[in-house]
């Protein structure tokens, strides 16, 4: 009897204390669930946190694109950027609407021999200008040039291309600004006439002014030698000659007076000389 009670009060014991240990086993096992979950929860309310962040993020980027899209539409001039590949990446409506013709969704992600058939060669060729820096130079390239626009006109735009940017020896794209100067060189060249002109008919007066006098002189004693001898006589002939020879002066200097716009003619097969005929104005 005695050695059952010893055996179940050591079944006993054994129970307790493995009971204990699962006790423990069971706290250790809780306090690390707990620890992982707590792991967990930090590990997801971080990632929350990156994806809020990035969302914002994006939404800045939207919006900063959004204000760079609307500040390159607001430039009149013409602008495109190409990437180092020479594809269009981006442009603004002057240059889609005014220089190609097109929709930026036809020009974005071509190159500008790929629009060939529906630009013209001239616009591919100033387009397709390649520019590269060297040690002496600033990646700068400008350049006037006359070409067809969209509207089938053609104008005289100055071009400046720059390089975007460089990573070991290679370009990351080129920005591209044309100038509508037209107008200007239009104006200049008018002012250029208009100058010509007026040196023309400064000309034109100091000539008349010089010739008058001694062409009077000439008329006159002209008139008095053929007065003083008979029709039949040989200097009389001449004289005539002399006569109508100044007439043909005067006419000439009247049309020098009479100038109001500037005409050439071919004189020679290297030069040019004012159409005095043709300049002046006729009564």
């Amino acid at each position: 009897m005695t050695i059952i009670v010893f055996v179940l009060a050591g079944i006993g014991g054994w129970l307790l204390y493995e009971c204990h240990r699962l006790r423990m086993r069971l706290a250790r096992m809780s306090r690390t669930a707990q620890g992982k979950r707590n792991e967990y929860e930090r590990l997801e309310n971080d990632h929350l946190g990156e994806v809020e962040a990035r969302r914002l993020t994006e939404d800045k980027l939207r919006r900063y694109l959004r204000l760079m899209d609307a500040i390159i539409n607001a430039i009149p001039n013409p602008v495109y950027f190409r990437d180092g590949e020479d594809v269009f990446q981006g442009c603004n409506n002057a240059f889609a609407r005014d220089i190609m013709g097109l929709t930026r969704d036809r020009i974005l992600g071509k190159r500008p021999r790929d629009l060939a058939d529906q630009i013209p060669e001239e616009l591919i060729a100033c387009l397709e200008g390649k520019i590269q820096r060297t040690p002496s130079g600033n990646g700068l390239l400008t350049f006037e040039k006359e070409v067809p626009c969209a509207d089938g006109i053609r104008r005289e735009f100055l071009f400046s291309i720059s390089l975007l940017s460089e990573d070991q020896g290679q370009t990351d794209g080129t920005v591209g600004v044309m100038l509508d100067l037209t107008q200007k060189n239009r104006a200049a060249r008018e002012r250029a006439q208009r100058e010509k002109f007026q040196g023309v008919l400064e000309t034109a007066g100091g000539v008349c002014h010089e010739m008058n006098q001694p062409l009077q002189v000439i008329s006159g004693y002209t008139e008095i030698m053929m007065s003083e001898m008979p029709p039949a006589h040989k200097m009389f002939r001449m004289a005539r000659l002399i006569s109508d020879q100044v007439d043909r002066m005067a006419d000439i200097t009247s049309k020098l007076q009479k100038i109001t716009h500037y005409e050439t003619m071919d004189y020679g097969e290297h030069a040019r000389i004012i159409d005095i005929h043709k300049s002046s104005r006729s009564d």
